[in-house]
């Protein structure tokens, strides 16, 4: 997870950022004392509230500043982390290549898909309940924009790999850790 350290500045995005709270989201998963985080490359509240957790917890100044010695310090708390635990294995039922299922085709993994909107549905606002086959239609088609928009990608309502990969994070932050 090798990067350029980034400033804690509230307008900071981009994949430093994301960076920055992927390796403090998996601190998170066997210390409960970090706030999980959802990786959407901005600087927000949450972002502040982990690294300054993080400084406090480690000796250094609490000033919210992701400076090199803040970075390297939480980039080695990762790795300790990852060599301790391992990393979370990712769930991958699309099909090898490339994968794409747009709004009114039909794709089996649309019914994995559909259960993971139920499961988020019981724990955020944000996704509307979708109808049980296997077609990206309704619902999934509206809850898959959704996970594009928060994610920042393109807000296509299809299901590719790049959706996946954010809907499995999701899952992962809001189901499986609570």
């Amino acid at each position: 997870m090798n990067s350029q350290p980034q400033g804690a500045a509230a307008e900071s995005a981009g994949r430093p950022v994301r960076t920055l709270q992927e390796m403090l989201d998996q601190l998170a998963l066997y210390d409960k004392t970090y706030p999980s985080l959802v990786p959407d490359g901005i600087y927000g509240e949450r972002t502040l509230e982990a690294v300054m957790i993080f400084q406090r917890e480690n000796g250094l100044p609490v000033t919210g500043v992701v400076n090199s010695r803040t970075w390297n310090a939480i980039a080695a708390a990762c790795e300790k982390t990852e060599f301790l635990y391992g990393a979370p294995p990712p769930l991958d039922v699309l099909p090898s290549g490339t994968f794409t299922c747009c709004q009114g085709e039909r794709s089996a993994p649309m019914f994995i898909v559909r259960g993971i909107f139920s499961a988020l549905e019981q724990v955020t606002t944000n996704f509307s309940p979708c109808a049980g086959s296997d077609v990206n239609d309704g619902g999934t088609y509206e809850n898959l924009r959704t996970v594009q928009r928060l994610s920042g990608l393109p807000v296509t309502g299809t299901l590719d790999r790049s959706t996946w990969a954010c809907l499995c994070q999701l899952y992962h932050a809001l189901v499986t850790r609570g």
